[in-house]
């Protein structure tokens, strides 16, 4: 019985804790989406950029069109040739989007001689790269930042072993 009653002291603590998380949670707001993420490209000669576009396989894309913008509007367009690769030129050095083919990344442009050791000398663009994969995820977050839903999931684990436990202790003696 002292068994039974420290289990559920233990599973009324642990809802009352996964309650006071989850509000918090929500007070916070909901969590944020991931941060894009950026990669250093060393610019060419005059502002040039270059980038090619691949499918998730690696191999190139040709004919795929290629915008970039700045985040406030659309710079330029190109086209792919044969071997996927594009090239913008007169840029200068700062943030950039670039997308083609159902990928897009973040590249923060460097001017030739002021890039560091660690930028690319191009960009690279997976077609495909953006689509959504384990779609679950978001849901089940949203989901379990439901108090009602993580109460009946903690009161679940605490119930069936307890009436798995209680079960076990109705047997009848085995007379000898």
């Amino acid at each position: 019985m002292k068994k039974l009653v420290s289990m559920f002291a233990l599973g009324a603590m642990a809802v009352g804790l996964s309650l006071g998380s989850s509000a918090a949670a929500r007070a916070e707001g909901a969590a944020s989406p991931a941060k894009p993420v950026i990669v250093d490209v060393a610019l060419q000669g005059d502002g040039v950029l270059l980038g090619q576009v691949v499918n998730p396989q690696g191999a190139p894309l040709a004919g795929a069109a290629v915008r970039i913008n700045d985040g406030k509007q659309q710079l330029g367009t190109a086209k792919t040739n044969q071997d996927g690769y594009f090239a913008f030129q007169g840029l200068k050095g700062g943030l950039y989007q670039v997308n083609a083919a159902n990928g897009s990344g973040m590249f923060r442009l460097w001017a030739a001689r002021t890039a560091p050791p660690s930028a690319q000398k191009g960009a690279l663009l997976v077609s495909g790269q953006d689509l959504a994969r384990g779609q679950m995820l978001p849901r089940l977050r949203t989901w379990m930042q439901n108090p009602w839903v993580v109460g009946g999931v903690i009161a679940t684990a605490i119930a069936v072993p307890v009436a798995i436990a209680a079960d076990d202790d109705e047997e009848e003696p085995v007379s000898p």
